[in-house]
């Protein structure tokens, strides 16, 4: 009876792991670079990368201490994939100055909203867009761009 139990409780757990093992995730190309503001690495920076095909995912990061960055895709809420489909896109750069409502608990903002301050851009705004930007990649089919370097002024 215990054998029998043992092989049913496999039998399961191997079903079930293989159950996630279906999804077929799309092949993307690795992006990378790094971020320059006024000749210094920019940390905490948001790299979007906007497709120009509406159809297409974009594809996103956020800058380390050195400016430097590697872009992932949300494919779905399981599946996050480092790089970009192939595909021309905008790019577009913000920073947000970190307000002290962005500390404050739900129940504080709820009790105070009057203390609740717009978060502030601390980049130029032609950066907060893709097409005013000036920044474009293109990702290929078989290799990955070259590493951009993003020099904002």
């Amino acid at each position: 009876m215990a054998v029998r139990l043992c092989l049913a409780l496999c039998s399961v757990a191997f079903l079930a792991a293989g159950c996630g093992s279906d999804v077929k995730l799309p092949k993307v190309q690795p992006v990378t670079g790094t971020v320059m503001y006024e000749g210094k690495p920019l940390e905490g920076a948001n790299v979007v990368l906007v497709p120009s095909d509406t159809a297409q995912k974009s594809a996103g990061a956020t800058t380390d201490a050195e400016g430097k960055f590697s872009v992932m895709t949300y494919i779905d809420p399981e599946h996050q994939i480092e790089g970009a489909l192939p595909g021309n896109y905008g790019i577009a750069v913000t920073k947000m100055e970190v307000t002290k409502s962005a500390e404050m608990t739900a129940e504080q903002m709820m009790s105070q909203p009057m203390a609740m301050k717009a978060p502030k851009s601390l980049l130029p705004k032609k950066y907060s867009a893709p097409m005013t930007s000036g920044f474009k990649v293109t990702v290929g089919e078989d290799a990955p761009p070259e590493p951009l370097t993003l020099d904002l002024k």
